[in-house]
């Protein structure tokens, strides 16, 4: 049986640093000096996907979006 995980995009271009996805700080973190997010990683476990499709509702840039992947 398949197994399913969240693949988190971010787009560097459109992030402007406001800082809302660092509730899941595990995933993302921001440069300080460029105020733009980053992903520490680009993968959470799919138990976490009704977690990160409230952080693209929130994210007043549009910045991130996910997908669902096959294993």
């Amino acid at each position: 049986m398949a197994s399913e995980k969240v693949e988190v995009i971010l787009d560097a271009l459109k992030c402007q640093g406001y800082g809302l996805c660092l509730g899941a700080d595990d995933v993302f973190e921001l440069d300080s000096v460029a105020n733009i997010a980053h992903l520490k990683q680009r993968f959470v476990d799919i138990s976490r996907k009704d977690e990160f499709e409230q952080l693209v509702r929130d994210c007043p840039a549009a910045a991130i979006s996910l997908r669902v992947l096959q294993e």
